[in-house]
């Protein structure tokens, strides 16, 4: 199971992931919005992690500029929210962000009018319910993972992640970093427990 580590804004959230050995360490490198990492910092950081692709977020950047970024930043994949120009990306690793709705009908007709991507990244964290909605429909939700390559971002209790990832069979998870209590001090135990229960700990 693929895992992606998003919106990371310090070194104590990149060493903790690199060291649970997670596929993509994502940066918002999207000025102007929340948990945006100035990429001199992002730069920095990566110095002290080896293992996870560095992936570069980004809202609605232009395709061409954030190919530019790829390149002056040395990124291995970026993650989008917009399907222009994605011939532009061509040669990297991109991840396309989707804000989930409650419909397998309205997300697969998002997915299948984008091309070029690959993986999708679908965030059911501000849907309410979103456990109880997709196991409901859990055949569906399944047959449209096996179909598009998806990590799915959701907030569940940490013991309801087997059955349910079991169930669904998407390609991987996306969890996110958060804010250190100070410098270099942060509490993981939510985060661990999440690793615990994949055996991944």
């Amino acid at each position: 199971m693929l895992i992606k580590a998003s919106t990371i804004t310090n070194l104590t959230d990149a060493r903790y992931f690199a060291a649970k050995e997670v596929d993509f360490l994502g940066f918002n490198l999207e000025e102007g919005t929340p948990g945006y990492l100035d990429p001199l910092y992002m730069k920095a950081i990566r110095e002290w992690v080896q293992g996870p692709k560095i992936t570069g977020e980004f809202d609605r950047t232009p395709a061409a500029t954030v190919r530019e970024a790829a390149g002056f930043y040395g990124l291995d994949a970026v993650q989008i929210t917009r399907p222009d120009d994605l011939e532009l990306l061509k040669g990297l690793e991109v991840i396309f962000y989707v804000p989930a709705q409650p419909e397998v009908a309205g997300v697969q007709a998002v997915l299948e009018a984008i091309s070029g991507v690959n993986f999708f990244l679908l965030d059911f964290s501000p849907v309410a319910g979103a456990e109880t909605l997709l196991l409901e429909n859990a055949a569906a939700w399944r047959e449209l993972f096996a179909a598009f390559p998806t990590l799915l971002q959701l907030d569940v209790p940490a013991e309801a992640l087997p059955p349910l990832l079991e169930v669904l069979q998407p390609a991987g998870l996306a969890l996110r970093g958060g804010e250190e209590e100070m410098v270099g001090v942060k509490s993981f135990e939510e985060i661990d427990a999440v690793f615990e229960t994949l055996g991944m700990d």
